[in-house]
């Protein structure tokens, strides 16, 4: 989905991000105005605000046993990252990178802002499924570790958020944001 311009960038040339584009390891996605949502084979969706940039380093997956790797690197913006089959049928295969931090996902969401200098707040959001008949929402937190090249940080509580400068920065103590239940 597309609420606006961007590209990807494969190799040398400059793919306009039309609804239905696929999407192949190298890609580099930059956002102008608009947010994209990218849906992968193994169900993973992620969102990129306008004015972000990414990079989809790896990703290879078997449908047959619902397991692979996933590795992205996000280097400017915000991104929502939501688990599919890879998080959770392979729960040490999924990593995403900033400039100062890497996320190892283990079958959650979760969302993280990077900023202009490479700093990461990283917050971990409920997985939500709403059931079709009775329309209640069901919410599962996983974990994800938040690491940098001098700490870690383990988050496996809702709105659970870190924020780490850079490389040499050990992750700052998690926090949980108060927010209001309609958000």
């Amino acid at each position: 989905a597309s609420t606006g311009p961007g590209t990807i960038k494969r190799e040398n040339n400059k793919i306009t991000g039309d609804v239905g584009t696929g999407l192949e390891m190298q890609d580099a996605i930059t956002t102008r105005d608009g947010a994209w949502q990218l849906e992968f084979v193994d169900k993973t969706r992620v969102d990129v605000t306008e004015h972000s940039r990414m990079v989809i380093d790896e990703l290879i997956y078997d449908p047959k046993t619902k397991t692979g790797t996933l590795s992205m690197k996000a280097t400017l913006g915000a991104v929502r990252y939501a688990s599919g089959q890879i998080a959770k049928n392979s729960r040490q295969r999924v990593n995403i990178r900033t400039p100062s931090a890497t996320i190892n996902v283990r079958g959650t969401d979760f969302m993280m802002i990077v900023d202009e200098i490479g700093g990461s707040m990283i917050t971990l959001l409920p997985s939500c499924e709403i059931d079709a008949v009775t329309q209640d929402a069901r919410c599962e937190t996983g974990e994800i570790e938040v690491e940098s090249d001098v700490g870690r940080v383990i988050m496996n509580q809702a709105f659970q958020t870190t924020i780490v400068r850079s490389r040499l920065n050990t992750p700052a103590k998690p926090v949980i944001l108060e927010l209001p239940s309609d958000m």
